[in-house]
């Protein structure tokens, strides 16, 4: 399978789906293939992602710093393959719901996908704030999908405080080329290992702070809990399940693999920065009594994977990957969950919200078991003991959401397609439990594939 051919297949029936009506079975259906199919074709790139060579090409046949380079190594086709899984996953649970009130629905969700898979892919600054824009751009209008009131006012909030990120982003990219002279990431990482040691300091704070405002951790977290809580459920899973994702990636893209140096010289800051949003996030969770604020104050998870890029050695970073990919399942299976009531409803959840908490056997577990021994092994004891509490006040916190909600006890029992979709992204999390050897070994070889690389 040609890398372009997961790049290629959401762009084209992104177009076509534009000018199709949504609200049509079959268009909704389409849409799925398409997504299945970005799947399958993403999927085909593993085993040569995890060669010695991973596969990759510049556009046009352009020398390298003139085309642009495109690049699958094991980091990026994990998160593409989760992020894909996770769109796949709400479009279906949206359609097989109550059906798609939008005719543009279907069309921004898979031109989300194609952004997404576009920021994964690329190996070249600028072309990230591309794709990165496209995905955002997408999931501006997916922010009103509903439009009520509450809706209208979430994607208000989401699109002003994300449009400074996107700025802060722009700025760093520009920041970049005129330091170093070129936009390949490639080409940044040998500048910066020659350079200067400080040269890079000033751009790299505002990536950080741009991922931090995408990753949505502590203190730019502030427009989370408002949007999660006014956005539709559907809504909620992509931004939290998948778009969230390219902050996750974009911090160890660039802070292991482009910028090295600027994340050891950050390490210090980032340590109270995690501590912190692990900390903020789990207490405030308890004090809110509505269920979409609980689960948007849940950035624990976030704070987490700040926690795990302030830890010195490999791995730190793998249990930064572990963390993004079982949290994003988690948050979507979360909030899905919460969406309608009866039995599958209070089983999905339950596995989501042990798995949140790092109980066993869940995906969630081995992420912070990973954390926890990178941290004691380093000395970080305090910081272990922090991550044990948060655990334990994440779960009383999701917990007490169970119990005091009705939708749970007494709503309409879930549809027989969206059950399959919500108990599909909890026996995921169990499965990883049970088995979580392709999860850790997704883990080392992304690292190991930074380390590696050419």
């Amino acid at each position: 399978m040609p890398l372009w051919g997961p790049l290629l297949l959401p762009w084209v029936l992104g177009a076509v789906l534009a000018f199709l009506d949504g609200r049509r079975a079959w268009v909704a259906w389409l849409a799925i293939a398409g997504l299945a199919g970005t799947l399958v074709c993403t999927a085909w790139l593993l085993p040569q992602a995890w060669s010695a060579q991973a596969p990759q090409f510049v556009t046009g046949d352009w020398p390298v710093g003139v085309g642009i380079r495109l690049r699958a190594d094991p980091l990026s086709i994990v998160f593409a393959l989760v992020s894909t899984a996770v769109l796949l996953g709400t479009l279906a649970y949206e359609h097989v719901a109550g059906g798609i009130t939008s005719r543009s629905f279907p069309s921004l969700v898979v031109f989300m996908g194609a952004g997404l898979t576009g920021v994964f892919f690329t190996s070249d600054a600028f072309n990230f704030y591309v794709f990165f824009e496209l995905a955002m751009t997408s999931a501006f209008a997916l922010a009103s999908y509903g439009e009520k009131p509450r809706n209208l006012r979430a994607a208000f909030t989401f699109v002003v405080v994300n449009l400074m990120g996107s700025t802060l982003f722009l700025s760093a990219v520009v920041m970049l080329y005129l330091t170093t002279g070129t936009l390949d990431m490639l080409s940044i990482s040998a500048w910066g290992q020659a350079g200067p040691p400080f040269a890079l300091l000033v751009p790299g704070t505002l990536l950080l702070c741009a991922f931090g405002v995408k990753l949505g951790f502590f203190p730019f977290h502030f427009w989370a809990p408002a949007v999660y809580r006014d956005a539709g459920p559907t809504v909620a899973a992509l931004l939290a399940g998948a778009l969230a994702n390219i902050g996750s990636y974009g911090l160890l893209r660039f802070g292991a693999d482009v910028m090295p140096q600027v994340l050891a010289q950050a390490r210090p800051l980032l340590e109270p920065l995690g501590a912190a949003s692990i900390l903020y996030g789990s207490v405030l969770a308890l004090s809110r009594r509505e269920t979409r604020e609980v689960l948007a104050r849940v950035i624990a998870q976030a704070g987490l994977i700040i926690a795990a890029l302030s830890l010195a050695g490999r791995e730190g970073l793998c249990a930064a990957v572990a963390l993004a990919l079982a949290g994003s399942v988690d948050k979507t299976a979360l909030f899905l969950a919460q969406d309608r009531g009866g039995e599958r409803a209070r089983r999905a959840y339950s596995v989501a919200a042990f798995s949140t908490a790092g109980v066993p056997p869940t995906a969630g577990f081995w992420s912070k078991a990973w954390l926890l021994r990178a941290a004691l092994e380093q000395g970080h004891v305090w910081l272990a003991g922090l991550v044990v509490l948060a655990s334990a006040l994440s779960l009383l916190a999701l917990f007490r959401a169970y119990q005091r909600e009705r939708w749970l006890r007494e709503g309409a029992a879930l549809h027989r397609g969206t059950g399959a979709v919500v108990y599909a992204l909890s026996l995921a999390l169990i499965a990883a439990g049970l088995w979580p050897e392709p999860l850790l070994r997704a883990g080392r070889d992304a690292i190991q594939g930074l380390e590696t690389r050419p």
